[in-house]
């Protein structure tokens, strides 16, 4: 009777045990963290969160604090918004933005926004920049010359803005610039003309430069034409009229060499 009783003791003990052993496995389990790579971790126990985020790797910490975790590789947040351009337009326009965490920041990031940051902070501020960075161009430069111009804008005013909160932009690059459908047709008229007007003052300037070279060309030649005139004098063609005959006389072959009355033109006759 007495070992029975014992036994009826002793399994409540063991049930105790186990119980105490589950709950340590999953203290345990729950005190073990692993931080992936491109992510950062941020320790909240009450309140009271970690002084340095968690960098990635296996980390312990209190089973009863709460572990948020940040991104720190490159994300995008696209916006499509209609936006006015200097002259009063509104264009249809598509935005990529390339940021990423500041891990130094994450903390202050974590208090003062929370996780939402891209809804809170983020996504209203490009949609405010974007319209007061199209209202100072012109509508044709926002097509072609200045569009890159207005990207490195955006990205510098985002940057002034974000960086201090702990959001650092990386690119801001315009996918796609739209007017509506009654302008657009107006526009590319213009942007065609603009073309025609550079191409043909180009065809021109080529014909005005090869105009200037054959003027240069026959000028020139009018230039060797008299001074040439000017030195054949009788002195020279006497002088050069000897020294041919004096080759001539100088040659193996025969030959008959007879003078005009002149003396001036010589007759040469091969026999």
């Amino acid at each position: 009777m007495q070992t029975y009783m014992n036994r009826r003791s002793i399994i409540p003990m063991l049930i105790a045990f186990a119980l105490l052993g589950f709950g340590g496995l999953i203290t345990l389990l729950r005190s073990v963290i692993v931080i992936q790579t491109g992510e950062i971790g941020i320790v909240d126990l009450y309140g009271q969160i970690s002084d340095q985020p968690l960098t990635p790797g296996l980390h312990l910490k209190n089973p009863l604090a709460r572990l948020t975790t940040f991104s720190t590789q490159i994300r995008e947040v696209k916006e499509n918004l209609a936006t006015p351009t200097k002259e009063g337009l509104m264009l249809n326009v598509d935005i990529s933005v390339l940021y990423r965490i500041d891990p130094d920041k994450a903390k202050q990031l974590y208090q003062t926004v929370g996780t939402n940051y891209e809804e809170v902070i983020l996504a209203p501020q490009v949609r405010s920049l974007i319209r007061g960075a199209t209202a100072s161009y012109e509508l044709n430069t926002i097509y072609t010359s200045d569009r890159e111009k207005l990207a490195q804008q955006l990205r510098e005013n985002l940057n002034r803005t974000l960086r201090d909160r702990g959001i650092i932009v990386e690119e801001t690059p315009l996918r796609n610039v739209k007017l509506p459908d009654s302008l657009e047709q107006s526009v590319q008229e213009k942007l065609k003309a603009e073309q025609d007007t550079h191409r043909m003052k180009f065809v021109l300037d080529k014909e005005r430069q090869e105009a200037d070279r054959k003027r240069i060309e026959a000028q020139g030649n009018a230039d060797a034409q008299k001074i040439l005139s000017q030195g054949l004098t009788d002195q020279t063609l006497r002088f050069k009229q000897i020294e041919a005959m004096q080759q001539l006389a100088k040659s193996q072959n025969s030959k008959v060499i007879v003078l005009s009355g002149d003396q001036k033109s010589p007759m040469i006759f091969q026999p």
